[in-house]
């Protein structure tokens, strides 16, 4: 082959191997984000966080006579979500953290003396609805499950209490390939506590029934299969 068929050969066949190199990448990738979190698929992921605990009003225990706070504290816990449809999901969730019950004082900065030591885990049911953006999905949630409030005192009559408890939350899905990404969630949750004893309870519209708390919460998922 002349020579100068040859030079102009191989700037062409160069262009070529980078043009089919750059389409296949496109292709590669435009295919893993429209199957992110496809239908079908199943998401397992773990995390850590915040846990910003609120207050038990007086009556609420029998382990207290006054209004006491619950202080923040970390929290850890995982999840198993489901994608129902392309916009619907479902997930399960388990979290727990270990805090301390506080006296309730106001203030700018106010001492809080440690009164005793309180474990609170919850299990939730929840339904999602996500918002696709490419690798970035937000979403919405709400859900009901069980909180489990242990408080530790010497005294052996009282006993751990597992309550009804309605969630809302809120947050957000990165994907760094189809299979792992990043999640970070904010939750608002509404525990049940009972009427109250001691004769402070205000009837069925006695928001001192309830216990109030929130949680930030970032992790890491895995999801697998969808179609």
């Amino acid at each position: 082959m002349p020579r100068a068929v040859r030079r102009r050969t191989r700037p062409a066949l160069s262009a070529a191997i980078a043009l089919a190199g750059w389409s296949l990448v496109l292709l590669l990738v435009s295919t893993t984000v429209l199957a992110q979190g496809a239908p079908g698929s199943i998401e397992v992921g773990v995390g850590a966080g915040r846990f910003l605990g609120g207050t038990l009003a007086k009556g609420t225990t029998e382990a207290f006579d006054t209004t006491v706070g619950v202080d923040h504290e970390a929290v850890g816990g995982f999840w198993l979500a489901g994608q129902i449809t392309p916009a619907w999901g479902v997930e399960f969730s388990y979290r727990r953290t270990a805090t301390q019950i506080v006296e309730h004082r106001s203030g700018l900065f106010p001492e809080e003396r440690t009164l005793a030591g309180l474990d609170f885990a919850t299990i939730e049911l929840l339904a999602v609805r996500s918002f696709r953006n490419g690798n970035f999905v937000p979403y919405l949630g709400a859900g009901a499950g069980l909180a489990n409030l242990d408080i530790d005192t010497p005294d052996p009559a009282l006993r751990d209490s597992t309550r009804g408890c309605l969630s809302l939350t809120g947050g957000a899905r990165f994907y760094f390939a189809r299979w792992v990404g990043i999640r970070i969630d904010v939750r608002e949750r509404a525990t049940y506590l009972g009427v109250r004893g001691q004769g402070e309870d205000h009837g069925l519209f006695d928001t001192g029934r309830w216990f109030f708390d929130s949680e930030f919460l970032g992790g890491v998922f895995f999801s697998f299969g969808g179609t």
